[in-house]
């Protein structure tokens, strides 16, 4: 955008064209409109300030740009603008700050903070440093911390006039440890410390040892950082906040133990503390490797709706785990072939029209190998793979819903193709990628309701392609089996939400679910057994159902695997650790098997996995 490329740039011009036309017809308020459309499009666009320009050289343009309620970012930025123009820097500079925080990526300083010619270090000077403290750590609490490259960038001006205001006041602690809450966001790490440790020297206070902690964690001094918010607690004895930030920072660190206990301490002054109780809940799964401590906290964030750290957490320690955060790729041996071919640097598209004879030691999952022809029509056996026993042609009982048939190896769908709805659906909930856990699954899949069983179940057997995101055009490059994988776990998500009167013992959903489960082995069946489990997390009166239901299909599973592959039982055995309610002695079982399986190398609880959740669970916005 500053640099003028891409679509911001046409768009703002046409924009400016129209206000130019607006202007010529004497309509003076659509003229202002479509130039703050124009700022908001562009704000390097130079010829925008201009009409504003001629705007308020004709009369009074600045009620053509209200602020009050919900502001619009072009309305603030074009205000900030026509304020600063007039000399009225402070109230400028915090329309400025609020359009910043708003789009922070976004160059909002080039309309007059930085615009060519002019100084920052002289502007500021202008202003009041107390409301300009004020505007600029609003605009620190907006932002991630860390923030991105973009936004680095584009607040820079920002954290220049942060810095005349240090160098203009270096007494006033207040101002000090406001002000590092932005330059430790935006990298300026030494800084941050300066500051706060001379807020410490000149005034030491609870909030002034808290902000130096903040700076030291953000420049990785988490030692010295645990000792400020110690010291600062001596002062505050009875802040919880503080002690959920102390044992977080602990759990980091690797220290588990420990961090539970100052959570613990928190929980005892405020035991539905929206912070503290999140969590324990979540330092306590990392440290037992529990799912029951994650149901806890679903179900407390269910009684506690407003608490959305509780979305935080499930979202940090649920990601990358299989089906907890994620869909897991397939394993399959044809699945393993096409990722070869696109390693090897073929071009699945050029070779659409070639004959391609696949010889497997055992037949494989219907649904992998309708995706690797999806990719490939012209994928045929070199001879028909066996199908050792038991074999997964057949259902482990009676089912009536059922995806595919067989003709000797070759499986053909059972139901006809989804709808043009059903296929708009599908790509309106998957769009935005794969929800951070379970609840946001459940809630996720709201598109999906009202689509009929024979949609639902032709979005599984016969899957559309992808959305047309570029994520989604990344991953198919990668592996065309991860899209089809994926779409029928939001199938069968959607079948959660399908006639959701009805009560679950007899339901429609229940036994859609349960055959796709008991059907044919499949992809369907663990993508069935997650919306099971998922339906359990939902509602804490299926759960006992759930447990059987899961339970006894995974013990199916290793039965067979006894005998012959079974590629999607550790998919299987991960879905059964995550039922809540699960037999304990079925989740030892589990939990032995996931050991023998992954090896000696791998024993126990995945400790990149748990160290790579431990760094990455506790970041302050």
């Amino acid at each position: 955008m500053s640099d003028g490329v891409g679509e911001a740039r046409p768009e703002a011009e046409g924009e400016l064209a129209l206000a130019r036309i607006a202007l010529d017809s004497g309509e003076a308020r659509h003229a202002a409109t479509h130039a703050g459309n124009a700022i908001a499009s562009d704000p390097t666009l130079r010829d925008a300030y201009g009409l504003l320009d001629q705007l308020a050289a004709a009369g009074d343009v600045l009620s053509c740009f209200p602020v009050g309620g919900r502001v619009h970012v072009g309305s603030a930025a074009a205000r900030s603008y026509l304020l600063a123009r007039q000399g009225a820097l402070d109230e400028a500079f915090g329309l400025l700050c609020q359009a910043a925080a708003m789009m922070p990526g976004t160059p909002w300083a080039a309309g007059w903070l930085a615009a060519p010619g002019a100084s920052v270090t002289s502007l500021a000077s202008r202003m009041d440093p107390a409301r300009a403290s004020a505007a600029l750590h609003r605009l620190a609490m907006s932002l991630p911390d860390p923030a991105d490259d973009a936004a680095i960038a584009a607040l820079r001006p920002f954290l220049d006039v942060a810095r005349h205001v240090v160098t203009a006041c270096p007494g006033r602690a207040d101002f000090l440890s406001l002000l590092s809450a932005l330059a430790r966001r935006l990298g300026a790490h030494e800084e941050a410390i300066a500051w706060t440790q001379r807020a410490e020297r000149a005034a030491p206070s609870f909030i002034s040892a808290v902000m130096l902690g903040y700076a030291l964690r953000s420049a990785g001094r988490y030692d010295e950082a645990h000792k400020a918010w110690v010291r600062a607690l001596g002062r505050n004895p009875s802040d919880v906040d503080l002690r959920v930030d102390i044992g977080e920072l602990l759990v980091t660190r690797g220290r588990l133990d420990d961090g539970i206990r100052w959570l613990e301490e928190g929980l005892a002054l405020e035991p539905d503390h929206p912070k503290a109780f999140p969590s324990a809940c979540g330092v306590r799964y990392l440290r037992d490797n529990d799912i029951t401590h994650l149901v806890t906290l679903a179900d407390w964030w269910r009684a506690h709706p407003g608490h959305d750290y509780a979305d935080v957490i499930l979202g940090k320690v649920c990601q990358g785990r299989p089906w907890l955060g994620q869909v897991p790729w397939p394993t399959e041996a044809v699945s393993h072939m096409l990722r070869s071919v696109i390693d090897g640097g073929r071009d699945l598209a050029a070779m659409r029209e070639e004959t391609v004879r696949l010889t497997l030691s055992a037949l494989e999952v219907p649904s992998a190998v309708a995706a690797a022809r999806a990719a490939l029509p012209g994928l045929c056996y070199a001879a028909d793979p066996p199908a050792p026993a038991p074999d997964i042609r057949v259902p482990l009982g009676s089912v009536r819903y059922r995806l595919w048939t067989y003709s000797g190896v070759e499986a053909t769908p059972a139901v006809p193709a989804p709808s043009p709805a059903a296929i708009a659906a599908l790509h309106a909930a998957s769009a935005g990628g794969w929800p951070a856990h379970p609840v946001a699954a459940y809630d996720a899949a709201l598109p999906l309701a009202g689509l009929a069983v024979d949609d639902l179940l032709g979005l599984m057997a016969r899957v559309p392609p992808p959305p047309g995101t570029p994520e989604w055009r990344d991953v198919h490059a990668i592996d065309p089996g991860y899209w089809p994988r994926t779409a029928q776990a939001w199938a069968c998500l959607g079948l959660l939400h399908h006639k959701p009167d009805e009560p679950w013992p007899a339901s429609t959903r229940r036994a859609v679910l349960v055959d796709l489960t008991r059907g044919v082995e499949d992809w369907a069946t663990d993508a069935a057994m997650y919306a099971l489990v998922t339906a359990a997390w939902a509602d804490p009166a299926i759960r006992a159902d759930v447990v059987g239901l899961i339970g006894y299909r995974l013990l199916d599973g290793i039965k067979a695997k006894e005998r012959r592959e079974v590629t999607i039982i550790e998919p299987m055995a991960h879905l059964t650790l995550a039922t809540p309610d699960m037999d304990r002695g079925v989740v030892a079982l589990v939990r032995d098997f996931l050991k023998v399986m992954a090896g000696p190398d791998e024993a126990g609880p995945a400790p990149k996995d748990g160290a790579r959740a431990r760094r990455g669970l506790f970041r302050r916005r």
